[in-house]
């Protein structure tokens, strides 16, 4: 517990923290295996033949890449989990931003060991459990706890819903006192419950089911598209003919390689509209949007460009 004075010596927050090293030490062997998997596959389809095999060493370099960095930002998170409680507010801190709880709204703490039964759903793996769940007799809960069982966390019960916390035995009383002292003294009213997200977190994106539906077909096409390409392409010959318009009535012969420029064509204009529509989501969602769904149209156009291609080669 840390507390942080004000302005005349006026202690200004109190902030806790919950034993966190289980649950840093565990997620950080998820984002390091996932990122062994992922450094593994790289070494593999780097310089490898075109072939099919070759594709799914990519898909696995993708995807364990962004799960390496997915559960390296929820360690993160973890490691900087803090509940914070000053004259007007109970702050969770979390990933990238805080859940803002009124002092006014709290009416109660009740000890973790006077319940059982409660579950999260959500991040859970050891000294980690972040979710949602039901606490019997309480009802509904957000859970921002390291412990597992109810017996070591702490239920802050407002009317709109309970807060699992883990706080430690020595620090539980000075938590009860910190939650309860500003009502005593009889607090103003403040804004309702409700999440501040700082920084990227508070990109609208990550709320915008559309955008990211959008991105995800975009992403899928363009992995279709690969995987055409590379299991067809072994069986081309050295030498294809690629063909421009019929009307201009013109065939070449040319190394099979160029038909990959397909592939790289489609990467370029998704990783371009990708970056491109999160600048422009945070301004205009609508727009944000169609530079995420055009991408996903132009893998379609290509792949069946990709597909004539091959056919006539």
């Amino acid at each position: 517990m840390h507390r942080r004075a004000g302005a005349g010596g006026v202690v200004a927050a109190e902030v806790f923290r919950p034993p966190r090293a289980l649950g840093v030490i565990t997620g950080g062997g998820f984002a390091l295996w996932a990122a062994f998997i992922a450094l593994v596959a790289g070494v593999t389809a780097t310089g490898a033949a075109i072939e099919f095999t070759t594709f799914a060493a990519w898909v696995a370099l993708a995807l364990f890449g962004a799960l390496a960095l997915v559960f390296a930002w929820w360690t993160l998170g973890l490691a900087r989990l803090a509940y914070a409680i000053d004259d007007e507010a109970l702050r969770i801190r979390w990933c990238g931003g805080e859940v803002v709880v009124p002092v006014a709204d709290i009416e109660r703490v009740v000890p973790g060991r006077t319940l059982q039964g409660a579950s999260a759903r959500g991040l859970n793996w050891w000294g980690c459990h972040v979710g949602r769940g039901e606490v019997p007799r309480l009802g509904a809960a957000l859970f921002f706890a390291t412990h597992g069982g109810t017996a070591g966390n702490v239920y802050v019960v407002t009317p709109a819903r309970a807060y699992a916390l883990t706080v430690s035995a020595a620090e539980e009383a000075a938590f009860v006192a910190a939650c309860t002292r500003p009502q005593a003294v009889g607090a103003d009213a403040t804004p309702p419950q409700r999440v501040a997200p700082d920084r990227l977190g508070a990109l609208p994106i990550w709320r915008d089911r559309a955008a990211w539906l959008a991105l995800g077909l975009a992403l899928l096409a363009l992995a279709a598209l690969g995987g055409y390409l590379f299991s067809q392409y072994p069986g081309l010959p050295a030498l294809v003919r690629i063909e421009f318009p019929q009307a201009a009535s013109i065939v070449r012969v040319g190394d099979r390689a160029e038909l990959l420029r397909v592939g790289a064509v489609a990467g370029a204009i998704v990783a371009v509209n990708a970056v491109l529509g999160v600048i422009a989501h945070a301004r205009e969602r609508a727009a944000g949007r169609w530079l995420f769904a055009s991408a996903a149209l132009m893998q379609a156009i290509l792949l069946a460009a990709a597909v004539t291609a091959f056919a006539r080669a």
